[in-house]
């Protein structure tokens, strides 16, 4: 994993206190907070409700998703994902032969990064459909809601165009793309004791977190994988960094050519290996059809959560 990150690129939660705000402002209008749906990051409930198991390694998962005939080639022919969510890696992933890690790694986190996006287009949405009624007709809980989201996504203008800049997904190819390499295809310490895949430092927010040998390095720690992914996603929607990608991001939108082997070549600010990491990014996008899942949609079938039990010492 590269821990070496350059200072302007680590931001990794919301506030505190704006998380608190929003949701205080949302109970307060409880009819209306059940339509006015939350960015990622302040999720109360991560994860849908449905049936939760509880396994020791990585070839019991292996055998459960080829036992349910979860495959890549399935969900690439048919753009259909089933909502099998991993909370935690196992910490045998390297025990498996080579193909068989790859295939279980993407397999394992890819529905948790299409919930993430999915939420993430969800408020955009309503942000869209909020700005094409008069703001004469907002009603004073909307316009909380609304404020909330411009506070949580750091954007310091009123323009709605401003705050849809950062309100957007993440590829699902280029996601997969640096969890592989930051996390070492999900064997690296951070990962299997903290869900930390992305290499995000510790914010100056705080939080929980690791420490690198010495104490020297503080890295983010996470509850599951699902809020490891949405903080990395906040990351690269509002630290200054990247802006860069925003704005690549919105003009392949509007090309309709989003996707990660296109995005990533914005992501030179992410390591201090620069150019170098995006070439890997890129061949990792590559070699492994990593874009091919950016199509796939979380169907609306029974969910199943899945647990590790066993830690990394």
């Amino acid at each position: 994993m590269s821990l070496a990150k350059i200072i302007a690129s680590i931001i990794l939660v919301v506030s505190p206190a704006v998380i608190a705000s929003t949701q205080q402002t949302l109970t307060a209008n409880a009819p209306l907070a059940q339509q006015l749906p939350l960015p990622p990051l302040q999720l109360i409930k991560t994860y849908p409700q449905g049936a939760v198991i509880e396994l020791n390694n990585a070839q019991a998962l292996m055998t459960e998703f080829n036992q349910k005939n979860y495959q890549l080639e399935s969900v690439i022919n048919s753009r259909q994902l089933p909502p099998y969510f991993v909370e935690n890696l196992p910490a045998n992933l390297n025990d498996l032969p080579v193909q068989q890690k790859i295939s279980l790694f993407i397999r394992l986190l890819l529905p948790t990064i299409k919930a993430v996006n999915q939420q993430i287009l969800t408020v955009r949405s309503q942000v869209i459909k909020l700005a094409q009624k008069p703001k004469s007709q907002w009603s004073a809980a909307e316009q909380d809601w609304l404020q909330g989201l411009f506070d949580s996504y750091v954007v310091k203008s009123t323009r709605i165009d401003d705050l849809l800049l950062q309100l957007d997904i993440v590829p699902s190819g280029m996601v997969l793309a640096q969890a592989i390499d930051e996390s070492g295809w999900g064997s690296s310490y951070f990962a299997v004791a903290g869900n930390n895949l992305y290499g995000e430092h510790l914010s100056a927010s705080g939080g929980e977190y690791l420490t690198t040998p010495g104490g020297r390095v503080k890295v983010a720690a996470f509850a599951n994988l699902y809020q490891s992914t949405a903080s990395y996603m906040h990351n690269l929607n509002t630290t200054l960094a990247y802006q860069e990608l925003r704005l690549l991001r919105k003009q392949l939108r509007a090309q309709d050519k989003l996707n990660g082997e296109e995005l990533v070549q914005a992501l030179t600010h992410y390591s201090t290996r620069g150019e170098a990491y995006v070439d890997n990014l890129r061949a990792l996008i590559k070699l492994h059809g990593l874009d091919d899942f950016n199509a796939a949609k979380l169907t609306d079938t029974a969910s199943i959560r899945y647990r590790f039990s066993t830690q990394v010492k």
